[in-house]
């Protein structure tokens, strides 16, 4: 029996086993099934029941007839329905146009302020702003091809380097 034990104690994994087996048998309890769920059905039962619906549906569904209205009241209503309509319309076109107005003077407020921002920093003589160097195409090109000559033999080189 003291060997028995020794040999558990000894072997900490067997032991983390052994109580995840027993926990798993204990802990296995039928959960109750909660009342407001509905029962499982075979999927058969449920496409009974769908074309059942479906052509009770089909039955039930017959068109109702319109409503019938006087052609004097209807014409009436669309020309009270149209005036208001027209009425709200020119109301939001000239809104709009107003906003319009205001923004485009307002860009040209921002644009003029910004020319004028530009001209002061532009100046060639001034020592904060200086146009950096610019490469063209070929110019870079040529840059490339003579680091390649001057640069140090490809065999000289890491290979790792060259992976990148």
């Amino acid at each position: 029996m003291g060997d028995f034990i020794d040999f558990f104690l000894k072997n900490p994994f067997l032991i983390i086993v052994l109580i995840g087996i027993l926990t798993s048998m204990l802990g296995k309890k039928k959960q109750p099934q909660d009342p407001n769920t509905p029962p499982k059905k075979k999927w058969q039962e449920v496409m009974q029941e769908l074309q059942g619906e479906m052509q009770q549906g089909n039955q039930q569904q017959r068109p109702a007839p319109a409503p019938v209205r006087k052609v004097e009241q209807q014409a009436a209503h669309a020309a009270e329905v149209v005036d208001e309509t027209t009425n709200e319309a020119n109301k939001r076109i000239a809104e709009l146009r107003r906003l319009q107005q205001k923004y485009d003077q307002e860009r040209l407020y921002q644009k003029a302020k910004a020319d004028q921002l530009t001209s002061t920093i532009a100046d060639n003589n001034s020592p904060v702003y200086r146009k950096g160097p610019s490469f063209g195409k070929k110019q870079l090109i040529d840059g490339i091809i003579m680091s390649e000559v001057l640069g140090p033999p490809r065999a000289k080189r890491s290979l790792q380097r060259s992976r990148r």
